[in-house]
């Protein structure tokens, strides 16, 4: 990356008639010549991301000697462009991208999560729930339908007997935040998210729903860690170093991993990737049909 690469940074708010949902991230800081970017899927706001990953940034600067840049996309289509064309050095992304990274981009795997990620269902937190069917008739939001906790929703509700438009009204938001702002301002009755995400919400969100129903069967990698191949071996193994270090032996990495539901970070090779091809596969016809 040459050291005029500048992107500026535009945020779009969006409203709901009572509530601010989100925000988009259209780019992002300048950064040096020799600096590090980290791309993250836009699976929550970026101010949100920024936050989270924060302590992250910081030790692997002090480890690197360079600048770390968190950036993001405004949506999952341009994210998963930038990633084919190995705009991200790193990237921090979602399970199906992450099966197209290796697998069509070369993208080298570094780590996963200890823990999975499941969809949940979730609804206001005073509203009635018994099972799937009481969605019969109702409006669910789900994040970008390109997200596989999405392509998951509606794999789910359709094995419940429920199909999208006959059986119920979709919507599909910009990220697990603002589907479950939808719930919380009345204009959704449920939504569909990923209860990893629902753990990196703020508290003054979460304490305004509930979760009612779990579908164990879509358990995967919340994220998948990814280093590009225009990388060296020897940066790749530093920097997958680096970030271990940081979630398993340090305090601040201790606490992030905690907080973000994943109680730490473990090496993630192919054959784990491959296991991903199915939603991998999804991914890539939902994008060749929105070229």
């Amino acid at each position: 990356m040459g050291a005029h690469n500048v992107v500026r940074i535009t945020i779009l708010k969006i409203f709901a008639p009572t509530l601010l949902l989100s925000y988009l991230l259209t780019a992002h800081a300048t950064e040096s010549a020799t600096g590090i970017e980290i791309g993250i899927a836009p699976f929550l706001p970026i101010q949100t991301l920024v936050k989270n990953y924060g302590p992250l940034r910081k030790y692997l600067q002090h480890q690197l000697h360079e600048n770390v840049t968190i950036i993001s996309a405004p949506d999952y289509k341009t994210f998963y462009k930038r990633m084919e064309q190995h705009t991200y050095p790193v990237i921090i992304t979602t399970a199906n991208s992450a099966y197209l990274a290796w697998h069509d981009s070369a993208y080298v795997p570094l780590l996963r999560p200890l823990v999975n990620t499941q969809p949940v269902v979730v609804v206001a937190k005073n509203k009635p729930f018994s099972d799937l069917s009481d969605l019969r008739g109702k409006t669910v939001a789900m994040p970008d339908a390109l997200a596989i906790i999405s392509m998951q929703g509606t794999q789910m509700l359709r094995e419940a007997g429920l199909k999208p438009v006959s059986d119920y009204i979709l919507k599909n938001m910009q990220n697990h935040r603002v589907a479950v702002n939808f719930v919380i301002a009345g204009e959704a009755d449920a939504a569909i998210v990923s209860d990893r995400a629902i753990m990196q919400m703020p508290d003054s969100v979460r304490t305004q729903i509930k979760i009612v129903y779990t579908w164990k069967n879509g358990e995967a990698p919340g994220v998948v860690y990814l280093g590009s191949p225009q990388l060296s071996q020897e940066k790749l193994k530093l920097i997958k170093k680096s970030i271990l270090e940081f979630a398993q032996n340090t305090p601040d990495g201790i606490k992030q991993m905690h907080e973000l539901g994943y109680d730490g970070l473990e090496t993630i090779g192919e054959d784990d990737l491959k296991s991903l091809a199915s939603y991998g596969n999804m991914l890539k016809t939902a994008l060749d049909e929105n070229k």
